[in-house]
This record gives C-alpha cells, structure tokens and sequence, in this order.
C-alpha cells in the first residue's frame, strides 16, 4: 500500500476554479463514503480550505485510482477531465509525504510560514476520524504529520516576521511602545488594509481604538467588529491629542494629515509619541511630520521593504524545515518498510502457540491432570516461558527489517537469540 494525493491550490487554480470544488463540513460524509467504496482504497483523508482541495488516498492501486479521484472531481464541479488535468497534481509514495509535511508546516501556503494550515490539517484528520476509515496507516500518519509541525515550528523562526503590510504595521507599532495595552490607535478608512490592522491591534490587546471613514455606516461596522468607538471622519482631527498610532488608507487626493495639525498637537501632547502608519496611495499623511520630535511616520513603501526583508527571513527558515521535514519523511517511510514483517512475525507467534497448545493438551492426558487451576498454571507457566524466549528476536525481527545489511546464517542467529560467544 501506497500513499497518492490528487490536489490543487493557489498555485496551480484560479479562485473560480477552487471554489467549485470546496466542500463543506455537511458535504463530507457523503465524499467520504463514496471514495471509501472505490475497490482497493482502504483509508482517506481530505483536505479543503480556501487555498487548496486535496484527496489522500491509501491504496494498491495508484494509477487506476489517481485516474478515480480525477472523475469525481471532474463529475462533482463540472469540469471537463481534459481542463481539470491543467489544475490538478499528483503525487505518490515518499513525495506525498513530503508535499503532506510541507502542507502542514505552511512551507505551501499563500503566506509562508503561515501558522492557520496546521489547525486546519488537525480538523481534517478529525473529520476523517468521523467520517471515514481511520486506519493503521491515516493513524500513524496523522501522528507524524503532528510531529514534524510541532519541530518546524519550535526549531525554526519560520512563523515569525510578519509578511503582510497591516501585520508588519502593528508589530512595527510594537517595536516603538513594547506592550499596547496603554495605548490608543486611529484608524482612518475601512477597506480592507485597515481593517486588517484593526484585528491585528485588537489581538495585540491595545486599550482603544477609533475608526473613522467618510461613509459613517462603515466605520461604524469595523468598530463594531472590533470592539472600537467610531468617530465622524470631519472631527478626527479632534481626536489625534489622545492618539498614539494612527494607521490610515484612504482614497483622499491630498494629505488628511499635515505638518502644522501634529505641530499643534505634540505640544497638547507635551510630545510624547507618535507613530503613523500610511497605507494610501497617493499618501494621506504629510511625511515633512517626521521632522518633529517623538513622530515615527512609515508609508506603503516604507512597509513593503519590512515584509520583503521578512519574506526573505521565512525563506531562509524554510530551507531549515525541509531537513527536519526529509528526516521525519524517511522515519515515516522506515516504520512502513518494518510493515512488512509483522506477518512474519505473526506466523511465528501463531506457530509457537500451536506447538504450545499441543503440548499442553499432551502433558494434561499423558498425566491425567483434570484440575482446572492447576491447569491454568502450568498455561501461564509455559505461556511465560515461551513470551521471554520469542521476545528478542521478534523484537530484533521487527527493529532490523529495514537494514540492508547482510549476515550469515550464524550471524544472524547471535543477534536473534542474543547469544554472546
């Protein structure tokens, strides 16, 4: 048995193209059991998020059944097999594995490094827990996939540097006030940037935030959603006294915030300080208030050079992972190569309890024991005799499986008995 994944996500699919072939928590049981009745696919799992739909099959059939899976994605989304082909990738074996552990430890994200996809493998392998067949194989499976996350993540930086302009916003707000919980933020505009930093400031536990936009119904809604007070945009000038960091995008031709409005403030502020974050093109806020004492003014370029820099950080962490992904590959590829022993191992199990029950019942009549205890403790006498001589070799059997290495006939006997000359 094998591992397959037939898949595609935000690099190889359009959005209109993913969206036709998510599916939802109600849709699941029924995928699952029509994949599970497929002839030689014997354990399952399904991943689907905004960014990727994959199928992950067990089976000894990996060419019929890659083939399968196309169909009924293809039968599910309406997509002609042909085109859909030009979406999908297929994988097999130890590249599985490897695209798997990549998946979780957000090495394939949008963003990378990004710590959501584990939480959302974590779901997936609990749905196929409910909704499907949770083997041997999917049980240990799940079980690594976990490991070599929890490693990347403890062992390298590859979550940390924020690569998304809002985020690296917030942290640089972080780098000049330490802890927020003292502070105030303004947020000016409500598209999708600013709100973005507003949940990235409430996460971040800041003390309180204003939102303002021109359209008043829609400050109102982002305050709403995070927990926040809105203000009329005509009086937010009003408000920037007891504002510490002010992050604004809007679509104002001219600067909102100049040089002689903050020149004013800072003495009302006895010029304790602020830090502006400018998102909007053209820019909003006047950049000559840098000149001022106490002012820290970043804008959009200011921002893009940060997350590039940090990209170029998640990149390099990246490189670490793929080792620690690469030895947890090969670990897992060990345990299934020592898979195929266990029904040797078994026969010899089988054959000595044989030869034991077949003894027992001739000593039991060649002595005319007809006592049941006593029966019972010459069974777990013997029983215990025959588990302490089988126990290191079917444990050596088991644990030297996957070597290549050859012995002799002699050899091998020493190692299996644990004879020292």
């Amino acid at each position: 048995m094998q591992l397959a994944i037939v898949g595609l996500n935000h690099n190889t699919a359009p959005v209109e193209i993913r969206e036709k072939l998510s599916l939802k928590e109600d849709e699941l049981q029924k995928e699952y059991s029509l994949l599970l009745s497929t002839e030689r696919i014997y354990e399952t799992l399904i991943i689907s998020t905004c960014n990727r739909v994959e199928y992950y099959i067990i089976t000894d059939d990996f060419l019929c059944n890659v083939e399968a899976i196309i169909n009924r994605l293809s039968e599910r989304s309406g997509i002609d097999i042909m085109e859909l082909k030009n979406y999908t990738y297929v994988y097999c074996g130890t590249e599985a594995l490897k695209h798997l552990f990549k998946v979780a430890c957000g090495l394939d994200s949008l963003v990378l490094g990004e710590p959501q996809i584990l939480g959302q493998v974590k779901d997936s392998f609990n749905q196929a827990r409910l909704y499907g067949k949770f083997g041997t194989y999917l049980k240990q499976l799940e079980q690594f996939t976990l490991k070599t996350a929890k490693k990347v993540r403890t062992h390298t930086a590859i979550s940390e540097n924020p690569v998304s302009v809002s985020y690296a916003a917030v942290e640089l707000a972080k780098k000049i006030f330490g802890d927020l919980k003292n502070n105030t933020a303004l947020i000016i505009g409500a598209g999708e940037m600013c709100e973005l930093a507003a949940k990235h400031l409430q996460t971040s536990n800041i003390n309180k935030i204003y939102v303002t936009n021109r359209t008043f119904e829609r400050a109102v809604t982002l305050a709403n959603e995070v927990n926040g007070e809105p203000i009329p945009f005509d009086s937010f000038i009003n408000y920037l006294p007891k504002v510490d960091i002010v992050i604004s995008s809007t679509g104002a031709p001219n600067y909102i915030v100049t040089y002689q409005h903050i020149k004013d403030i800072m003495k009302k502020r006895k010029y304790s300080p602020m830090f502006f974050i400018d998102i909007a093109v053209p820019r909003d806020i006047d950049p000559d208030i840098s000149n001022l004492d106490n002012i820290y003014v970043y804008d959009i370029d200011d921002l893009k050079d940060v997350v590039e820099a940090n990209k170029r950080e998640r990149e390099k962490e990246a490189q670490k992972a793929l080792k620690f992904i690469e030895y947890y590959v090969e670990e897992f590829n060990k345990w299934l190569e020592s898979l195929k022993i266990v029904p040797t191992i078994k026969l010899i199990r089988q054959n000595f309890e044989k030869i034991k029950e077949t003894e027992l019942e001739k000593f039991f009549s060649k002595n005319q024991i007809e006592d049941a205890d006593l029966k019972k403790q010459i069974d777990y006498l013997l029983t215990s005799y025959m588990n302490k001589i089988l126990h290191n070799p079917l444990t050596v059997l088991k644990n030297k499986s996957i070597e290549k290495e050859k012995y002799t006939i002699s050899e091998a006997a020493q190692i299996l008995f644990n004879i020292k000359e």
